[in-house]
C-alpha cells in the first residue's frame, strides 16, 4: 500500500501561554495587534474510508 504523499501547512498561530488563541492562513491573517508565529506543520491526508475506521478504533478505546 502507497503512502500519500505529505502536505504542508504555514499557519500564524497566536498563543495564549500554553492555548492556542487563533490559527489562521497567512492569507486570511487580518494581522493582529499581538504577534503571532507562523508555523510550519506536515499532515499526511486520509481518505474517508480511513478517518472512518479511525474514530471507530476510537470509540472502542473509550
Amino acid at each position: 500500500m502507497e503512502r500519500p504523499k505529505r502536505k504542508k501547512l504555514k499557519p500564524n498561530i497566536k498563543f495564549n501561554q500554553e492555548i492556542v488563541v487563533c490559527a489562521k492562513s497567512p492569507s486570511e491573517c487580518s494581522g493582529c495587534k499581538e504577534c503571532c508565529e507562523l508555523i510550519e506543520l506536515f499532515y499526511y491526508p486520509f481518505d474517508g474510508k480511513n478517518i472512518k475506521e479511525c474514530f471507530k478504533n476510537d470509540e472502542r478505546r473509550r
